[in-house]
Order: structure tokens, then C-alpha cells, then sequence
């Protein structure tokens, strides 16, 4: 029987039927959405609403009136109250308030003004100062491998050479010893023929009392650096 269609004619032939079964599910799908759908053939009847009243108020009950037989009203004596004395309020006496001493602050004592501190005592400069010469002399002292000592000039207040001037020299060990100028103000102290090892002092003294501060150096035991120092050179002038 199929042999006389040909394949346009099934192809339009299914396709017309699926649309129809489409069309047929979505009918029913809006008819199981809403019933009361227009093209629903079976609409279900609409419900009528029915209102239902309830009585709450009961029947309504008349009340009947009744009369009720009197008793005879028989005449009582009457009790006349006596008067009771009156009981007097007797005023207690109320305490009589205590004046509290207040403490009284001291008067102000006098402020005790300091004292003033004494002037600092400025120090004395010593008369004489030194120096030392610069160049390749090392804090006042170089290397010499022959002689192990100190010597310099004194100058005095008029800037000429002190004669006569009282040298002392000595050493962190406790020893002393004592020099003077020559006419040229020139002075010289002889530690040892060779290089040693020590801490010294020079200052000047006059009448036996010391005018200058003390100037410290320390020699080396060899000389074959430029820091091993065995002679000093020390000068000193009057201010």
C-alpha cells in the first residue's frame, strides 16, 4: 500500500502528525493547569459558596418578678458609744545637733629660701704649658737606636730663654730625678745609652713647688719602626 507514496509524501505525512501529538499534550497540559480552560469540553461546575450561621447568643431569658414575704420589723435598742479619753502625743525631744571640730590647715610656713650656691671655683692655669715640635716627631718623640731620654727648651713670660729652671723627670714606678737649664734655656735627661722601655714624666718646678702639669710619654724597647720612639723633645714656656 506504501509503495505508492513516495518519501515527500511521509515526510509532510510525520511531520503533520507529530504536530498533532504536540498540539494534543499541550491541550492537556493547560487543561490539568487550569480546567476551566475555554476549549475544555468537561469544565468542572464552579462551586457555590454557602454561608452557615452559627447562633452564639442563647435563647433570651425574661426574668419574672417574684415577691418575697417581708418579716415584721421589730424596733432594737440603741447603743449609745462612751466617750474614751483622748490620748495626748507627748513631743519626744530631738537631739541637738553636735558642732564637728574642722580641721584647720596650719598657717603656711615661711619657705625657707635656698642658699645660694658658692661660685665653682675656676682653676688656676699652671704657669708653664708645653708643646712639641710636629713633622716626624710622633706626639714629641722618634725613633733613636743610641739614646733613650727627653730634652727641650724653657721660655720665659718676656719670650727669652730661661736660665736655671728646675726640670724633674720620673717614672710610673715611683723614681725621680731633677735637671736644670742651661744659659740657652736648654735641658737634657739621659734614660739609657740604647733603646728601653718605659712610662715617664716631665714638668718644671720652682722653689721646690711644681709649675707645670705633667707631661707623659712612653719609650719602646727597639727602634726599627717609625713608631718605636726612645727621644722627646719637650718645650715649655711661661703664660
Amino acid at each position: 500500500m506504501f509503495d505508492r507514496f513516495d518519501d515527500r509524501t511521509l515526510e509532510i505525512t510525520t511531520v503533520v502528525v507529530v504536530v498533532i501529538i504536540a498540539l494534543v499534550i499541550l491541550c492537556y497540559l493547560a487543561i490539568y493547569i487550569n480546567p476551566q480552560v475555554f476549549f475544555n469540553p468537561f469544565k468542572p461546575s464552579t462551586p457555590t459558596a454557602v454561608s452557615v450561621i452559627t447562633s452564639i447568643v442563647g435563647p433570651t431569658w425574661t426574668a419574672t418578678p417574684t415577691r418575697m414575704p417581708t418579716s415584721t420589723f421589730t424596733p432594737t435598742s440603741t447603743w449609745t458609744p462612751t466617750p474614751r479619753p483622748t490620748s495626748t502625743m507627748t513631743p519626744t525631744p530631738t537631739s541637738t545637733p553636735t558642732a564637728t571640730a574642722t580641721n584647720t590647715p596650719p598657717p603656711p610656713t615661711a619657705t625657707k629660701k635656698p642658699k645660694p650656691k658658692p661660685p665653682t671655683a675656676t682653676p688656676t692655669p699652671w704657669p708653664y704649658y708645653y708643646s712639641y715640635p710636629g713633622g716626624d716627631w710622633l706626639g714629641g718623640g722618634r725613633p733613636n737606636c743610641g739614646w733613650t731620654g727627653v730634652w727641650g727648651y724653657v721660655v720665659g713670660a718676656n719670650g727669652l730663654a730661661e736660665a736655671g729652671a728646675q726640670m724633674r723627670v720620673g717614672n710610673d714606678s715611683g723614681w725621680r730625678a731633677d735637671t736644670w737649664t742651661d744659659v740657652n734655656g736648654w735641658y737634657a735627661f739621659e734614660f739609657s745609652r740604647e733603646p728601653k722601655a718605659g712610662k715617664w714624666f716631665v714638668r718644671v718646678f720652682k722653689g721646690g713647688q711644681a709649675r707645670s702639669e705633667q707631661f707623659w710619654f712612653q719609650t719602646n724597647a727597639g727602634c726599627s719602626g717609625p713608631y718605636s720612639l726612645q727621644e722627646f723633645r719637650i718645650d715649655w714656656k711661661h703664660r
